[in-house]
């Protein structure tokens, strides 16, 4: 977020216009910030670590009137994952949402100084981190065993006879991916800056429903008799066997969805930005405008929209305000951006493994970008 969008947000949210969803984007971003971003601060806004403690505090209340986890789950026994009869990738852009400086129940991350973990939120309201080297049981409350962790993924085990939706919450910190297996067989992959809300055990009769905000990969077991629904803002994607992307920013102007194969419907929660619903075709991007409501739908390439998942970044004709968003999430970098025009400017590029020293080099070669970098900090002249 450049200092323009930050300050903008900010002045939304200290005349109390912001939701729970803006205010954790800000959270985040006072997270990432440090001594040498001290021009960005208004000082005449007071304490920057008051004001943060004071959004912390909102948002904690609301999390936890929301968060009332069902804690009566049982035991469940180890068998093979099901296989796989339709899939769907799924990339929602949403939020950075990060809880890591909240404290329920018993545990405390913010003490921990762990700012960068990988963080399961458990039934009862408590925090584990995990990481990335463990292999390790994941219990309920109860302490009955309810999945298993194997290096970067998490797996759930499927109990048929399962009654009561009980939920577990997994966050991913910028710079990071990690995978998870529900309890149908269904995995996702989570990319830098994403948490997703499931349930342990999806429940005979009731449709499988989870929510997400940031980025995500879907590969989702078929179902006819139990539709998998994913919930991003206010639009909610009824998977009908396919393969798709999400993209909903709360900085983008569009909420976009692109089709790869099969179909999707999409349904808006609120019906002032969407009335009934709509399914697009293979190969099509269908965007709604935030501001005017309107819905379009166009042809595009969708290669573009997966490539994250095999570690690659592809810009085909994007504004170089969308690539930094893009770069800071992947590299968990903050780039300050003091050159306005540049902004407005289209580019094409395609990178791999590469460092975020080695993408921006590649940018000042071609594009004559200059930049300098300080600790994880890119300021751009």
């Amino acid at each position: 977020m450049d200092k323009k969008s930050f300050l903008a947000l900010l002045d939304k949210y200290l005349k109390g216009n912001t939701d729970k969803e803006e205010e954790r984007f800000l959270l985040n971003y006072f997270n990432s910030f440090q001594e040498e971003d001290s021009d960005i601060w208004p000082q005449e806004l007071g304490d920057r670590q008051e004001l943060k403690e004071k959004m912390l505090g909102r948002l904690t209340q609301g999390i936890n009137q929301k968060s009332r986890w069902d804690n009566k789950v049982r035991s469940i026994r180890p068998k093979k994952f099901l296989k796989y009869a339709a899939s769907v990738a799924f990339i929602i852009g949403a939020l950075y949402v990060f809880f890591l400086e909240q404290k329920t129940g018993t545990q405390s991350i913010s003490n921990q100084n762990n700012s960068d973990a990988i963080v399961l939120k458990l039934d009862d309201g408590n925090l584990d981190v995990i990481s990335e080297n463990d292999q390790k049981k994941i219990t309920d409350s109860k302490g009955n065993v309810v999945g298993y962790q194997k290096g970067n993924t998490i797996a759930y085990e499927q109990k048929p006879d399962s009654k009561e939706l009980v939920y577990n919450e997994l966050t991913v910190p910028l710079g990071k991916k990690f995978d998870l297996v529900l309890s149908d067989g269904t995995t996702v992959k989570l990319n830098a800056g994403s948490t997703i809300k499931y349930p342990i055990q999806f429940i005979n009769g009731l449709d499988r429903e989870v929510e997400i905000w940031g980025e995500a990969y879907f590969d989702v077991t078929k179902d006819e008799n139990h539709p998998f629904l994913v919930n991003a803002n206010n639009i909610q994607v009824e998977v009908l066997g396919t393969k798709f992307n999400v993209s909903s920013y709360p900085e983008d102007e569009d909420i976009s969805t692109v089709l790869v194969e099969g179909s999707v419907k999409l349904s808006a929660k609120n019906t002032v930005e969407m009335r009934g619903s709509l399914v697009i075709k293979p190969n099509q991007k269908a965007s709604l405008n935030k501001s005017t409501a309107q819905m379009t739908v166009t042809e595009v390439d969708t290669d573009i929209y997966t490539s994250w998942i095999n570690g690659r970044i592809v810009f085909k004709n994007c504004p170089f305000k969308n690539i930094r968003k893009k770069l800071e999430r992947r590299y968990n970098v903050s780039i300050i951006n003091n050159n306005a025009s540049l902004d407005e400017k289209f580019y094409n590029a395609s990178f791999d493994i590469e460092t975020i020293e080695e993408v921006m080099e590649a940018f000042k070669e071609n594009y004559a970008i200059d930049y300098t970098i300080s600790n994880n900090h890119i300021i751009i002249n």
